[in-house]
């Protein structure tokens, strides 16, 4: 694609599939970009359905060495949690604290906390590796609030090097019905280009709103990543992304759509 008016973006239909409260900052930094998005989000985030788990570990705070993030709701509805409570924000402050990346960390500067550890590479991946090399796992007590759908890798690696890893479900992660029959409309009727995936979930259910059809559809379009997970999502699924952001957050997402859509010319 050739930049016009130093748009390198101009005139391209972007379906954009995150969560619709973080959909808008997106469709605004692309259509800046000359592009024309389509929010159609493919998941919305509720509050557990039972928060026992969650209440029992906000209880036991103190007994934790580290609390690890690994999204920006877990932080947010973590932190929320533990307000509702009445549990002071010192309280996690007083802790070591990990994040996945620096839109995790953003969120947690919200409450007035910093973190002790962000890694290079934003990715569960890294972030074991890194937590892995810094101590000895063996006998540290973890807190990972988390996701239903969140994936088992970073809390079973803890794990198998001894770590005692208490993972409370502080949010779910549900398809957003809505979303889904926008982009099945926008992409059967031809009026998109790109289909950006911001996580695995936003993966699985665009190939389920987009039903029979799913796979036809993205293989005519193009495809791009956030990051490793999603990337595997969408191979599961039968669809191999087109690019994969080498910076795993929106502001990488976005820069890989100007580099893959540049480079096409």
């Amino acid at each position: 694609m050739t930049p016009v008016n130093g748009k390198p973006l101009n005139g391209l239909r972007i379906a954009i599939t995150r969560e619709r409260g973080r959909a808008q900052e997106m469709a605004d930094a692309l259509a800046a970009l000359g592009a024309h998005p389509v929010i159609c989000p493919m998941i919305t985030f509720l509050p557990p359905q039972d928060w026992t788990q969650a209440d029992e570990a906000l209880a036991k705070l103190p007994t934790f060495s580290w609390i690890i993030f690994t999204s920006i709701n877990g932080v947010m509805y973590f932190c929320s949690r533990a307000k509702e409570r009445g549990i002071p924000m010192n309280d996690i402050k007083s802790h070591r604290i990990a994040c996945v990346g620096e839109a995790t960390a953003a969120e947690l500067h919200k409450y007035g906390v910093t973190p002790d550890y962000i890694p290079e590479q934003q990715s569960s991946e890294e972030l074991l590796a890194a937590l892995s090399r810094m101590m000895k796992l063996a006998g540290q007590r973890l807190l990972l609030p988390r996701g239903d759908l969140a994936s088992p890798l970073l809390r079973d690696g803890l794990r198998k090097q001894g770590a005692t890893v208490v993972d409370p479900v502080v949010y779910r992660n549900t398809p957003d019905i809505e979303g889904g029959e926008v982009l099945r409309r926008e992409v059967g009727e031809g009026r998109v280009d790109v289909v950006c995936f911001s996580s695995p979930s936003t993966a699985v259910n665009a190939i389920k709103a987009l039903g029979d059809m799913a796979r036809d559809w993205l293989k005519g379009l193009r495809t791009y990543s956030i990051g490793p997970m999603t990337s595997r999502a969408l191979r599961d699924l039968g669809i191999e992304p087109t690019v994969e952001a080498e910076q795993h957050d929106m502001s990488g997402l976005i820069a890989a759509v100007v580099k893959g859509e540049v480079a096409r010319d």
